[in-house]
């Protein structure tokens, strides 16, 4: 058994911390806070945050790791990386690879090296004015070259506008420069595959739903399997075996968002990681083959079985998933449905919640300002009744006994809507 190092212990990574303990491993945590959600499953808390590279070096030679890997958020792939060469540890990506899927500027480059179709885009920096962006068509899209969970992205109607915002994009960034695109009238996948020994598999291609928002956009609501727009499922493929070479993955997890619209089918953004949208549980439930397991052992260098994911699992014509990522209104909050009823519904395979009673839910600006989470599952066709009990059975108020969960439904709303990048 080995000692592992794993980058972050929010929600997103409490199953990764189960599943290296539930295989005999010692478990050290990065993470900056006090008390993170998966500290609890960890033997070892390092008090250092998962962006500072040096600091994650100077745990890992402490603690004598002998490995290192991260889940489900983007920029601690980098820092993994560079833990991983500075102790010549194993890792299924170099350095070079890891900053082309951490830092949007190299990975425009990347994009534009090998043809990936993609967004119009500019760079905005500090002192710049307006009229930088006049080749670039509005409405914009301002966000950061180096952030996560949609952290300082903006939909502007203007250059200037977007020169206005540019301070509170930076806020997100150690860039002292932004990314502008073209806003790109679409709808949104995700695809998940693994690379093993430089070949593509697929292994699930989702919608991913969002919150109506006119200017804190892209920040996912719900996950939807099987995709509306799986008769694009082959190009989908052909255009990601491209962004695996771009980015130079030849193992390992591969996540690329794709927006599809009158276009054609153009790539948003891409992942050397596990989905952040429990893809670790979706996958497995799908296809058979246990990413989350295959990943820990890649980061020791050891062993896995191959036979999942060479010979997935059939799925049945009435395979249907939905990740609910459960967003409240702001305020303080009074009482909640207690979270083992939620677990003892029929479907759900994981729930949890990120708040609790006497916290205030801030207003909506991105990801990470999510209520909580549930994934359901069901082999019977019949998810849209089981998402619409599960928001019957939830229920979130203030002090005032005004609800405050934000309902929805399988299809992601009641009248179809434009989605954004």
């Amino acid at each position: 058994m080995g000692k592992l190092m794993l980058l972050g212990g929010s929600n997103c990574q409490l199953a990764a911390a189960q599943a290296a303990k539930a295989m005999g491993h010692t478990l050290v945590l990065a993470d900056y806070l006090n008390a993170p959600p998966a500290k609890n499953y960890c033997d070892i808390h390092a008090q250092v945050s998962t962006f500072d590279i040096q600091g994650c070096i100077r745990a890992a030679k402490e603690h004598h790791v002998d490995g290192v890997f991260t889940v489900g958020t983007d920029q601690p792939v980098y820092t993994a990386a560079c833990v991983a060469e500075a102790l010549s540890l194993p890792s299924p990506i170099s350095v070079d690879t890891a900053l082309k899927a951490t830092n949007k500027r190299a990975m425009k480059q990347a994009f534009q090296r090998y043809g990936i179709p993609h967004v119009a885009f500019d760079y905005l920096k500090a002192g710049q004015s307006a009229e930088h962006l006049q080749g670039l068509q509005t409405p914009l899209v301002i966000k950061p070259l180096d952030s996560q969970g949609q952290r300082g992205v903006f939909k502007v109607a203007t250059p200037a506008e977007a020169l206005a915002r540019l301070p509170d994009v930076l806020r997100f960034s150690r860039e002292d420069t932004a990314l502008v695109e073209t806003f790109y009238p679409s709808e949104e996948v995700t695809f998940s595959a693994y690379l093993w020994e430089g070949r593509l598999y697929p292994l699930l291609l989702t919608d991913r739903q969002l919150m109506r928002d006119p200017v804190h956009i892209g920040v996912c609501a719900a996950h939807r399997f099987p995709s509306v727009h799986a008769h694009h499922e082959p190009e989908i493929i052909r255009i990601c075996e491209g962004v695996a070479q771009a980015l130079g993955v030849t193992q390992g997890a591969l996540y690329v968002q794709l927006l599809i619209g009158k276009q054609g089918i153009l790539v948003n953004e891409a992942a050397c990681r596990i989905g952040g949208a429990f893809e670790d549980a979706m996958i497995p439930y799908a296809t058979g083959f246990d990413i989350l397991q295959t990943v820990i052992s890649t980061a020791l260098g050891e062993p896995w079985n191959s036979a999942a994911l060479r010979n997935p699992r059939a799925k049945t014509a009435g395979l249907q998933m939905s990740v609910q990522m459960l967003f409240c209104k702001p305020g303080t909050l009074a009482s909640i449905t207690p979270l083992a009823r939620v677990q003892a519904l029929p479907g759900v395979i994981t729930a949890g919640y990120h708040y609790h009673v006497g916290e205030t839910m801030p207003a909506m600006e991105n990801a990470t300002m999510r209520f909580g989470h549930c994934l359901l599952a069901t082999q019977t066709g019949d998810m849209t009744a089981r998402v619409k009990a599960l928001y019957a059975l939830l229920h979130v108020t203030d002090t005032d006994g005004n609800p405050l969960i934000i309902p929805r439904t399988y299809d992601g709303e009641d009248e179809p809507d434009v989605q954004q990048n």
